[in-house]
């Protein structure tokens, strides 16, 4: 599977309806602050100003070698807060942290309520990480021949849609799951590559929640729905164009008590 150009593939949708984020780094400046993790309820996310680069600021750890804004990835004050903490997810053991990379959990089913939006940081897209997952799991020669990708209708190398979208869950990891009681997903309704991902690209990400209730099928669990978007920044740090959206569902834990 590849990300293909918008109106190219089954894989094409139509433009998002949900808002964009806003006033996102600009392709290549330097970096400049940490993202929040949480983005207003309105829709526009907090990345203002901020470009990301490999091997930014504050050492963050790279997603692969791209880096998820300069929130030092999988530490970026996710995790710390005492809210929660103690309590245990299903299948979790008494006394210890719920959260999936079992660092306390702050976030429960009732924190994540409809309209609810989560800044997930800026991704510099790496194009030698791009390529080299795309030789290990999509070795189609738009994803790795360059010469030939160059004199097709493509113009040069494209990312694979699965690479673009372990990103996202890279991202919505560090940002929300590292500090969640949450348990595994049920499964996913919408996959969309809308436009090709390039090597350099700036891509904005952010989780949308759209719906909740309580599990029928796991006793102490609720069901989110929820919405991840990628969007590409233009020069001017601006979303320009929407390249990946995904809509899942999630378990997470009550709150106790």
């Amino acid at each position: 599977m590849s990300v293909q150009e918008t109106g190219a593939s089954s894989a094409t949708g139509t433009p998002a309806t949900e808002a964009s984020p806003n006033g996102a780094p600009a392709n290549g400046a330097p970096a400049s602050r940490v993202p929040a993790n949480e983005a207003p309820a309105n829709g526009a996310t907090s990345a203002t100003g901020a470009a990301t680069a490999t091997k930014a600021t504050s050492a963050p750890e790279a997603v692969g070698t791209a880096q998820v804004g300069t929130a030092q990835v999988g530490t970026a004050q996710v995790g710390t807060a005492g809210s929660g903490a103690g309590a245990t997810a299903p299948g979790g053991s008494g006394g210890g942290p719920a959260s999936g990379t079992g660092a306390p959990d702050e976030l429960f089913f009732e924190d994540l309520t409809p309209g609810r939006t989560f800044d997930l940081g800026v991704v510099r897209i790496d194009g030698a990480e791009m390529v080299a997952f795309a030789r290990r799991f999509d070795p189609q020669w738009y994803h790795v021949d360059a010469e030939r990708a160059a004199a097709s209708h493509h113009g040069g190398l494209i990312a694979s849609g699965f690479y673009t979208v372990s990103l996202f869950m890279r991202a919505y990891v560090d940002h929300v799951l590292a500090r969640a009681a949450a348990d595994a997903s049920p499964g996913l309704e919408e996959l969309r590559w809308l436009a090709p991902v390039r090597a350099g690209d700036h891509l904005a990400a952010r989780l949308d929640v759209m719906g909740s209730r309580p599990s029928t099928a796991r006793p102490g669990l609720g069901t989110v729905s929820l919405t991840g978007t990628m969007f590409r920044l233009g020069t001017d740090g601006r979303p320009e164009q929407e390249v990946l959206r995904t809509r899942f569902r999630g378990w997470f834990t009550l709150r106790p008590g």
